[in-house]
C-alpha cells in the first residue's frame, strides 16, 4: 500500500491550479472566467454562489475548476471530486473512485466536413473510468477546452490515490 501524503484543501487547490496553468502555459491573470474551461474563482459571483449551493461541499472542500457545457450544465473539479451539474441532476465521482479517463467515444458530426474531436465547438461523450471498472460518460466540449479538461484532470487520480486532506 502506498503511503498517503497529508495535504490541506488549499494545497490541493494550488496543485490543481498549477496543473491547469501549466497545461495552458499561462498565468492566472490570462484568464477572466469567461473561458469554457476556467478557474472556478474567476466566475462571476452570482454563478459561483448558484453552483456552490448544488455542490454539497465538505467543510474543507474547495471548488477549483469549471468546465462549461451549457448555460445550465457544468463539470466542476473540487479538491475532492468531479461534480456534473445540470438543471435536473447532480452526479459525483470522488477522486478516490477515479482511475483514469477513457477519452472520447468516437463520433461523427458531419462525414463530409470530417469534424473530429480536435475541432472546437462540438460535444462528445467522454469516459471517466472508476476504480471498480465502471465507465461514466459525460458530454464535454471537443477541441482545446475538452483536451484541456482531459489533460489537467487525469492527474486527479493522484489526489484520490496519494493525498489525504487535513483539516
Amino acid at each position: 500500500m502506498e503511503n498517503l501524503i497529508e495535504k490541506s484543501a488549499e494545497q490541493i487547490k494550488d496543485r490543481i491550479q498549477f496543473w491547469f496553468l501549466k497545461y495552458f502555459n499561462k498565468t492566472k491573470t490570462d484568464f477572466n472566467g469567461s473561458e469554457i474551461f476556467t478557474l472556478f474563482e474567476l466566475l462571476n459571483a452570482e454563478l459561483r454562489a448558484e453552483l456552490k449551493k448544488r455542490l454539497n461541499l465538505y467543510p474543507n472542500e474547495i471548488p477549483v475548476l469549471v468546465l462549461k457545457i451549457s448555460k445550465s450544465e457544468f463539470i466542476i473539479n473540487t479538491t475532492k471530486k468531479f461534480v456534473r451539474i445540470d438543471s435536473d441532476s447532480t452526479e459525483i465521482i470522488d477522486y478516490a473512485e477515479f482511475e483514469w479517463h477513457n477519452g472520447y467515444k468516437s463520433f461523427v458530426v458531419d462525414k463530409e466536413k470530417k469534424i473530429i474531436t480536435k475541432h472546437d465547438g462540438h460535444f462528445a461523450e467522454f469516459g471517466l473510468r472508476k476504480t471498480n471498472g465502471e465507465i461514466i460518460y459525460w458530454k464535454i466540449p471537443t477541441g482545446v477546452p475538452g483536451f484541456g479538461f482531459w489533460n489537467v484532470t487525469k492527474k486527479c487520480e493522484l489526489i484520490g490515490r496519494k493525498f489525504i486532506t487535513t483539516e
